[in-house]
This record gives structure tokens, sequence and C-alpha cells, in this order.
């Protein structure tokens, strides 16, 4: 799903009041959608759009008209970042979500969520399945934030200042032990997808973009060598800010995004289903 939209995404800034050059990982809290800013609970229900329906192939155009713009993957102005759970489509593969920053010299990194599967617990929520097709329960033995989510859940990264660029990468089944396969120099390799397609080990692109209501959404194909080609096995959004989401070019408009995926539920190809992990 997407169109030349992929919409540049903006990345992120993390101060250098919180962090330094060779910081240990924070722990970071996970809170729920009521504890979200107003803004983002009055359209949460919008977003389930972007996760669409398992299985359903992207054409190819499609795949690489969303790519995220790496030109742009940089706050131009500071704001306090943060990141919200949306939904997915893994099923038996349940996921992990970090992030990577850098500014100037100074690389951060850090967990964000540990299992991105949907908390089947969350069932009550309003359009449940259309968030999350293939809801877990909890591992034995695990907390927060390696258990899974409730649509909506999100943790705030910090103030980020102006110049920081950020990535974010999706460890594939990573609670499971990771999803392993050959990358292109003949190496076996876990699968850790990056925005920057380059960086990741079979050399395909696992990240599509999109824009809507100055919210970055972002969604995942977790299998190695771009697998079913549905791009929503884990989907999130970012608030960047305003100010930093009125530089990205919303191609298309968001009413015709809102279009596009409706096009796609109805038909974007092929279904077929996951396999459990």
């Amino acid at each position: 799903m997407r169109n030349q939209l992929f919409i540049s995404l903006l990345a992120a800034t993390l101060g250098t009041s919180i962090f330094c050059a060779n910081a240990p990982a924070r722990a970071y809290e996970i809170k729920s959608r009521d504890q979200a800013p107003d803004e983002f609970k009055s359209i949460l229900q919008d977003f389930r759009a972007f996760v669409g329906e398992e299985a359903h192939t992207l054409s190819p155009e499609t795949i690489n008209a969303k790519k995220v713009d790496l030109s742009q993957l940089q706050l131009k102005f500071a704001h306090e970042v943060k990141v919200f759970f949306i939904g997915e489509t893994a099923g038996g593969y349940r996921n992990r979500l970090d992030f990577k920053a850098v500014e100037g010299s100074t690389v951060t990194t850090g967990k964000i969520f540990g299992d991105t599967s949907c908390n089947a617990g969350d069932a009550k929520f309003a359009n449940f399945s259309k968030f999350c097709s293939n809801p877990n329960k909890p591992l034995a033995n695990k907390v927060a934030p390696n258990r899974p989510l409730n649509v909506g859940d999100w943790v705030n990264l910090g103030s980020m200042s102006a110049g920081t660029k950020l990535d974010f990468l999706l460890h594939s089944n990573d609670i499971n032990g990771g999803i392993y396969g050959t990358d292109v120099n003949g190496n076996k390799a876990k699968g850790i997808w990056s925005l920057n397609t380059a960086l990741n080990p079979d050399g395909m692109q696992h990240a599509i973009s999109y824009l809507y209501k100055d919210y970055l959404i972002l969604g995942f194909e977790d299998w190695w060598g771009g697998g079913d080609k549905d791009y929503n096995d884990t989907v999130f959004a970012i608030d960047i800010g305003k100010e930093n989401a009125s530089v990205v070019k919303p191609v298309p408009e968001p009413s015709a995004t809102m279009a596009l995926f409706a096009i796609v539920g109805l038909g974007f190809l092929t279904t077929r289903r996951r396999r459990a992990a």
C-alpha cells in the first residue's frame, strides 16, 4: 500500500540532555491509550485502515512508491517524539521494535516494544479484529516491554533536538529466538530490518510509510525476502510534531490515502495464510 506517498519519514532527535555518546540503554515506560494525547485518541479508530487485512500482497510499484525517504529522516525542529502501536497481522511471529537515533557523532539505540503482537485480552476494543487479526496471549515469565500490546499503547522517547536522524529496526520473531536466513553475501544472518533497505541482510525493502493527520505511519514486512509483501506485520505511528510533519510531502493527500487503502482492502491480489512460527 503506497504511492509516492511513502511520505518521507521525518526522523527524530534524541536530546543530548537525556542521552550522551555512550549512554547505557534506557527502559521506556509503555503507556496505555487512555494516557495518550487527546488528538491521538480522537483519531485512533482511523488508523485501522493502515493495518488492512492479512496477506494482501502489494504490487512492486505500490511498495516502491511508499519507500521511506531517508533524505527526510531528520527532524527540522525540536520535539518530544512519541511512538504508538497501531496493530499487526504477524500471527506466529512475535517481533521486536527498536530505534536508532544519530545526532552528530552520538548514536543512541533502544528497545521500544519487545513483543509487537496484539494482546488477545484487548478484544473488547472497538474494531479490534481490524487492528489485530492474529492476537496472542503473553508468553510465560515475560514482563513489559516483552508482552503483547493493546491497540494504542505508546512510548515517549523523550525530547529530541533538531538535526537528529532516526531509524526504526524490526527484529523478526525476536522473542522466539529470531529468524535466520542467508544474506546477500551468502552468510547466515538474523532477520533485523531497517528503514534503510541498504542495511537489510536480504537487500530487500521491509518498510513502507504514510502520513496521516500529522502522524507518520510505518508498516513492516517481517519475512526474509519480503515474504507475502503485505507490509502490515507491525504497524505503528510516530508523533514528530506538526511543524516537522508539515515539511513532509503528503502525496497523495490523507483522503486519497484512505481511498487507496479501501482499494487495497478490496483486492490487492493474493491471499496467503501466514505460517505459525
